[in-house]
């Protein structure tokens, strides 16, 4: 659930199956809620870091959904 900062208001994204165990539209993984929130902080989400050993790591691997931003 999101709500404020860019989301649209009393919306609702996807569908769930029959028994709502699994999604049957517009399914949202973890990455894609991170990869929103930074683009409504505007972070792009593609942002590469320096982890501690030096290498470059993304900081979010989903993408944004944009069905729910206003």
């Amino acid at each position: 659930m999101l709500a404020g900062g860019g989301v649209k208001r009393g919306f609702v994204y996807g569908e769930s199956d029959k028994t709502a165990s699994h999604p049957a539209k517009d399914p949202v993984r973890p990455e894609d809620l991170a990869a929103t929130i930074y683009y409504l902080l505007g972070i792009d989400p593609h942002t590469e870091v320096q982890a501690a050993d030096n290498r470059p790591v993304l900081i979010s691997e989903g993408n944004p959904v944009m069905g729910i931003i206003s």
